[in-house]
């Protein structure tokens, strides 16, 4: 089994036709072969994104809302979140004062270094991060980690 940790952008793939769409889709679609996880903030940033999405009319009310309940949903099912901790909060802020990073972006990357810390731990792989955004791969690399760009698989 893969494990992968996707930031927001690459979790919005899944619901967005974009660059990146189908290769989300597929690890996605293949639960006994991969599993995802993010953080539980990533709701607000999926709901916000759908919203987005809908603002800049690239999809109508009606898809906007049943694609938010699935993602909700789907969060729930098809999605490992892993809680928002003070160990996290304070790396995030570290983080934000080494990379050029937004908070949510700061936070995506402690949350997916200290899962990665615990997996180490007990000698299971560490996670495959994903993002659509360059900053913060840029930012995930530095700090040792593998990241994929969805919209390079497309």
């Amino acid at each position: 089994m893969i494990t992968y940790y996707f930031d927001a952008s690459a979790i919005a793939k899944r619901y967005l036709r974009e660059p990146g769409n189908r290769w989300v889709m597929g690890l996605m679609s293949a639960p006994t072969a991969n599993h995802v996880t993010s953080i539980e903030l990533v709701t607000v940033e999926l709901v916000s994104a759908l919203t987005k999405a809908h603002r800049e009319r690239r999809i109508s009310s009606s898809y906007r809302e049943r694609l938010i309940g699935r993602a909700l949903a789907d969060s729930r099912t098809d999605i490992g979140l892993l809680a928002v901790s003070q160990t996290i909060l304070d790396l995030a802020t570290e983080l934000a004062t080494r990379h050029p990073l937004r908070a949510y972006d700061a936070i995506h990357l402690a949350a997916v270094l200290d899962w990665t810390h615990d997996l180490t731990e007990v000698d299971l792989p560490a996670p495959i991060f994903v993002s659509a955004d360059e900053n913060l791969l840029a930012a995930a690399r530095a700090e040792g980690l593998v990241a994929e760009n969805p919209n390079e698989h497309e």
